[in-house]
């Protein structure tokens, strides 16, 4: 009798042990653009994705707008463990390395060339063993970068001459559409609009979605189609999670985070063509140059930019390779 109920006993301790270890995951995800916007729908894709791999087991919570904190302290707090996981675009990384900056070089990679790119996985593991920051499967490429200009479309890099546009605040941007005759101006975001209605610049460039949404267009005459950077965004995860989750729930975040990316590239391609089809009717001329031009002027740029020390010598040579 005193065996039966031993028996018992080890069997409702384990019982218990195992539900014990069988506790659901919660993670938390920020972002810091607004709810509803496109980066919002993908961060709410891939929680939708964990939820569905991992049968429910996983959930995770979206704190989009800067709930959490400005981009500097959500990477901060992946580093120390507060936040779980941050989706935002990668050229942030070159805080901690500066070998990021020539991925986010205008004229220098297509988005084949990154995907298949050996060098940018030693830059993640690189980083990872420095700040404690994962980079997850999957480039999230935004809608394609192009040229957008006031008065008259510009077709060649000579045609830039005289011509003030508007760029963000980054030495690789400011200084190849400097070099290839333009007068790169850099402003704020929320300086776009009142610069382009005063003339304070003659064009900007950015992607077509985000042009359509900020009604930048009501001030914009043409677009050139160049995709001239590819500008995508990863999901991270702070290290010191990763490693307690088990083998299974690490395989249904990476999975989920390439998914959630392929998905993003086909949901920002659709909203192109839609926006494109709005502004064309509002009277903008969209026109597709040849990207051989822009690229060749470009890469005497690039040459300038190694040696300026952006980046680490050499590394032109070796990723042409």
């Amino acid at each position: 009798m005193k065996k039966v109920l031993a028996i018992v006993l080890i069997c409702v301790v384990g019982v218990f042990a195992n539900n014990a270890f069988a506790k659901d995951v919660v993670l938390k995800l920020a972002h810091i653009t607004a709810p509803g916007g496109m980066l919002d729908m993908k961060a709410q894709k891939f929680a939708e994705l964990v939820k569905e791999k991992s049968s429910g087991k996983i959930t995770v919570d979206i704190y989009p707008a800067q709930q959490l904190g400005n981009i500097k302290e959500l990477l901060q707090g992946m580093s120390m463990g507060t936040i779980d996981i941050v989706q935002e675009a990668e050229s942030f990384m070159d805080t901690f390395d500066k070998d990021y900056a020539i991925f986010g070089t205008p004229f220098m990679f297509s988005r084949e060339e990154l995907k298949s790119s050996e060098y940018i996985k030693e830059v993640r593991e690189r980083v990872r063993k420095k700040t404690g920051i994962r980079t997850l499967p999957g480039f999230a490429f935004r809608p394609a970068f192009h040229l957008w200009t006031q008065k008259r479309q510009i077709m060649i890099p000579e045609e830039l001459n005289g011509v003030k546009l508007r760029v963000w605040q980054a030495k690789a941007l400011v200084d190849t559409w400097n070099g290839l005759g333009a007068t790169a101006v850099p402003l704020a975001w929320g300086d776009v609009y009142l610069s382009l209605s005063q003339k304070v610049v003659d064009g900007m460039v950015h992607n077509i979605v985000q042009v359509r949404d900020e009604k930048f267009y009501e001030q914009l005459d043409f677009c050139t189609k160049l995709d001239f950077m590819q500008l995508y965004d990863v999901t991270w995860i702070s290290d010191i999670k990763w490693q307690t989750l088990s083998p299974e729930d690490q395989a249904v975040l990476s999975q989920a985070s390439e998914e959630c990316a392929e998905w993003f590239v086909d949901y920002g391609q659709s909203l192109e063509a839609e926006a494109q089809q709005q502004m064309e009717t509002a009277g903008v001329t969209f026109a597709v140059a040849d990207r051989d031009k822009w690229t060749q002027k470009a890469g005497m740029v690039h040459k300038e930019l190694e040696k300026s020390g952006l980046w680490s010598e050499g590394l032109l040579e070796k990723l042409n390779k």
